[in-house]
């Protein structure tokens, strides 16, 4: 039993970071587009844009 534990904490660990990662990528992926997209409407001049960017 204590050789098992450690096993289930490592899963555990391991699936956490994972979830955590692609939950980061799909929250960090969206709000991304949406600032280009506000960013697009404002009709920002291309000069700022390449700088921003």
């Amino acid at each position: 039993m204590p050789q098992m534990s450690p096993m289930w904490w490592e899963y555990l660990l391991i699936s956490f970071s994972l979830l955590t990662l692609i939950m980061m990528v799909i929250i960090y992926h969206n709000p991304w587009t949406q600032m280009k997209n506000i960013y697009n409407m404002n009709n920002i001049p291309p000069k700022q844009m390449n700088w921003k960017w």
